[in-house]
């Protein structure tokens, strides 16, 4: 698998919102279109923004997320999906935007996925945390490469219609077994792994989901990519608030050093399976 994607330098940028719509249950589809066009650098999947989402003192530090989509880029135009769940102020403020308000933003931000370069991949998510591997599957869709994707849900309430429409095989998991295999997405990785059927793991979500998928690819020599998620102050790894512990004992900085890792640089705290 080729190294992890090198980071970029975000630049500060206004945004206009063109499109919002609910998704699921208290989750959104937001797209924006970023002044100064395509002059700003194309984001990869995995890499994030920081959103100013406004509230003075009280609530001072941007919202990061990740990128959902890329709808278009060129030298007039460019336009960013995000999918956000409003789960707090900030993210509650950015979901009640109408059409044509203007935020502002930093990005793109942190190290993205790298693709493998060839041989089938297996992307794993949980929850929210198909926000970037949509992304992902959309780019290697682009690319004409194979994947396969299981995604993980609450319930079939939660399940993300859109994942229909991706060229990749796609499993669904759902919590109480109302869509798809009941039980854990987590469970339907050892057997695939097992088989011999993939060159390369992505997954992103709750974080004793990935430490179990770490675990079983790490078990089965199979190269993990995870996408871990933190409270992050400035964006860029000057804070040093979003730091976790790497396997070495080093810290790792989620924004700047991530939010993508080699699973096995990662210290999975209390997940003894790893």
């Amino acid at each position: 698998m080729a190294d992890i994607a090198s980071p970029t330098r975000g630049v500060t940028c206004a945004a206009t919102l063109e499109r919002r719509e609910e998704a699921l249950p208290g989750v959104f589809i937001l797209e924006f279109r970023l002044d100064g066009g395509s002059s700003v650098d194309q984001p990869v999947p995995g890499q994030f923004y920081q959103f100013n989402c406004g509230g003075g003192r009280e609530h001072m530090l941007p919202r990061p997320l990740s990128v959902h989509g890329v709808t278009r880029w060129d030298d007039e135009v460019a336009m960013l999906r995000f999918l956000v769940e409003a789960v707090g102020w900030g993210t509650e403020r950015l979901c009640s935007l109408e059409h044509g308000d203007e935020v502002r933003l930093l990005g793109p931000l942190g190290r993205g996925f790298s693709l493998a370069e060839d041989g089938k991949a297996l992307l794993v998510a949980g929850g929210i945390g198909i926000a970037p591997l949509f992304f992902l599957a959309s780019e290697m869709d682009r690319n004409d490469m194979e994947y396969d994707l299981l995604a993980g849900f609450r319930s079939a309430r939660q399940f993300y219609r859109p994942l229909s429409g991706l060229e990749g095989g796609v499993e669904v998991y759902t919590d109480d077994g109302s869509l798809g295999s009941g039980g854990m997405v987590s469970d339907g990785v050892g057997g695939r792994l097992e088989r011999g059927m993939y060159r390369a793991v992505y997954t992103c979500g709750p974080q004793a989901m990935m430490a179990v998928v770490a675990g079983i690819s790490e078990e089965t020599g199979v190269p993990c990519q995870v996408s871990l998620a933190s409270r992050m102050g400035c964006g860029i790894g000057a804070c040093r608030g979003c730091v976790m512990e790497g396997r070495g004992g080093e810290n790792l900085c989620v924004c700047s050093d991530g939010p993508v890792f080699e699973s096995n640089k990662v210290a999975w705290t209390g997940h003894p399976s790893t």
